[in-house]
C-alpha cells in the first residue's frame, strides 16, 4: 500500500499545461512544455484508437515515468464494480502514469468511488465538472485533480441559465480549496477553446489548463510577431551582403 501511495503522490502536485490528445506525433511535438496528457472517450474515438491498452502503453513509453496520463472510465452507466475493476487494471498496468478520470455523476455515487480509489493508492481526476458544488464535493472526496470544463460551464450559463459561468465558478472553487485547506487538490481547466480562456484561467489561479494541439498552436500566432520576425530576418539578410560581416 505504501508503494502505491508513493507512486500516486508523484503524479500529484503538478502545475502547467496538459495536452488534450492521444496522438503520438502531437505528444512528441509539445513534450518539452507539457506536464501531462489527458484523454477521454471522444478524443480516443476521434483519433481512431480502438485498442486502448496498447495505445496507452505507447503514450506511457513515450512520456516516461511519473508523467500523468489521464484515462477516463468510458461509460457513465457502468456498474460500480466494473468501474473499480477497470480503474484497478489501468493503475496496475501503468502505475507511474495512470490517472483515472471518474466522471462526476448526478446521483452522487462518484464520490464514494473516488474515496475508495484514493484509499487504494489510485490517482483520480474527477472530471466533467460544470458547477461549483460538483467539483467542491469531488475535492472533499479526495480527488487529487478536479476538472472544470470551461466552455461547457459557459454553455450551461448561456443555454440553461444554470450557474454563474466558468470564471466565477473557478474563483469560488479556488477560495473553497484554500479555506478548507485542501492543499493536495489541483484544479484543471478543460474544454478550452481560445488563448484568451487560457490566459484568464491561469490569471485567476488555475493550477493546470489542458488544451488541444490546435488551441496551443493558435495561441502562439500573432501578426505582430510574424511582422517582427520578418523585419529581423531582413536585417540579417541585408547585413550579410557586407563582405566583412561575421556571425562569430
Amino acid at each position: 500500500m505504501e508503494k502505491r501511495m508513493e507512486k500516486s503522490n508523484r503524479l500529484s502536485g503538478i502545475s502547467g499545461f496538459f495536452l488534450d490528445s492521444s496522438k503520438l506525433e502531437e505528444i512528441k511535438k509539445w513534450s518539452s512544455v507539457i506536464k501531462g496528457i489527458t484523454t477521454n472517450p471522444m478524443i480516443l474515438q476521434k483519433d481512431g484508437v480502438v485498442n486502448i491498452p496498447e495505445h496507452l502503453h505507447k503514450i506511457c513509453f513515450l512520456v516516461g515515468d511519473n508523467f500523468p496520463v489521464s484515462v477516463e472510465i468510458p461509460y457513465s452507466k457502468m456498474s460500480d464494480s466494473d468501474m473499480y475493476s477497470l480503474a484497478d487494471k489501468y493503475h496496475a498496468k501503468y502505475p507511474s502514469n495512470a490517472v483515472i478520470k471518474i466522471p462526476i455523476l448526478p446521483d452522487g455515487r462518484s464520490f464514494g468511488m473516488i474515496r475508495n480509489m484514493i484509499k487504494k493508492g489510485i490517482t483520480v481526476n474527477a472530471t466533467v465538472g460544470i458547477s461549483f458544488a460538483q467539483l467542491a464535493l469531488a475535492a472533499e472526496a479526495g480527488a487529487q485533480y478536479i476538472s472544470l470544463f470551461w466552455g461547457r460551464s459557459e454553455e450551461s450559463k448561456s443555454k440553461y441559465q444554470e450557474g454563474p459561468g466558468a470564471q466565477e465558478t473557478l474563483i469560488s472553487l479556488l477560495n473553497y480549496i484554500r479555506n478548507q485547506n485542501l492543499n493536495n487538490v489541483r484544479v484543471i481547466i478543460g474544454s478550452v477553446r481560445s488563448s484568451e480562456q487560457i490566459r484568464i484561467a491561469f490569471s485567476l489561479g488555475a493550477h493546470i489548463v489542458t488544451v488541444t494541439s490546435e488551441v496551443l498552436q493558435k495561441s502562439l500566432e500573432s501578426k505582430r510577431l510574424t511582422e517582427t520576425l520578418n523585419q529581423f530576418d531582413q536585417a540579417y539578410l541585408d547585413a550579410k551582403k557586407d563582405r566583412s560581416f561575421k556571425l562569430i
